[in-house]
């Protein structure tokens, strides 16, 4: 954000008289918030963290995922009616920008054959045993999750129909993940996220960040949460390294 529009924007805010601004987005929009917080004394700001993409580091949650989980559980198992009828591999690309938070949760609780994120190595050596055996047993379909940040899934779609000897497909979700109707979770979450926000602002906290943590809710510094990667659960991590075996 340049330094004009900042001006401009803290100009608008103290004209109308606003000495309070809660903040829902992603990092871009957090580290925004930093440079405003610091440009301005009379102003405080509280951040709550909104993005499919769970990628915000200080928090295990984000508003809008639950939605966004919910509507790829929805394609994924449209999706297996049509490869277990046609017998073919169907490699679904999920968003989630560098964190395969997404795609790796998505993949555990749908039953998917094949699961690639950034954060954990893959061989598909490996992969190509397990599933030849598996065909040799009687398998028909596969189902292959793969995050964004790889940009491979058609390199894994060739993969299959070349090694694994099965047709393929692959299927862009794309932005039909960042819309819908939000499930109850995401509507109950974003209540105590915004009660939350408020409080803090009330309580005379000028940049923190509200985030979730181990089943609670927490203040945190701004700078904690807008310069830091995020790192997955080690529990889901865990869960996601026995794919492929």
């Amino acid at each position: 954000m340049e330094l004009r529009y900042r001006k401009q924007a803290l100009e608008n805010l103290k004209h109308h008289d606003i000495s309070y601004v809660i903040v829902l987005g992603g990092d871009g929009s957090f580290k925004g918030m930093q440079l405003l917080s610091n440009e301005s004394e009379e102003i405080r700001f509280s951040g709550i963290p909104a993005t499919i993409d769970n990628d915000i580091a200080g928090t295990q949650y984000c508003l809008g995922v639950d939605t966004a989980l919910n509507v790829i559980k929805y394609a994924i198992d449209s999706v297996r009616d049509t490869a277990s009828s046609f017998s073919r591999a169907f490699v679904i690309e999920t968003m989630g920008r560098e964190c395969g938070y997404l795609t790796l949760v998505s993949a555990l609780t749908s039953g998917a054959e094949m699961c690639l994120v950034p954060e954990i190595p893959y061989d598909l050596d490996r992969y190509a045993k397990s599933f030849k055996r598996q065909m040799k047993n009687g398998r028909t379909y596969f189902i292959a999750l793969v995050c964004e940040a790889l940009g491979n899934a058609e390199e894994v779609a060739s993969w299959f129909e070349e090694e694994i000897g099965i047709e393929s497909r692959v299927v862009v979700l794309g932005h039909i993940q960042r819309g819908g109707n939000p499930t109850v979770y995401d509507r109950l979450m974003a209540f105590d996220f915004v009660t939350y926000a408020i409080d803090g602002l009330l309580e005379g906290r000028k940049n923190a960040v509200v985030c979730y943590e181990e089943g609670g809710f927490h203040y945190k510094e701004i700078e904690e949460v807008a310069f830091k990667k995020k790192v997955l659960q080690t529990g889901i991590l865990r869960l996601g390294q026995e794919f492929g075996g």
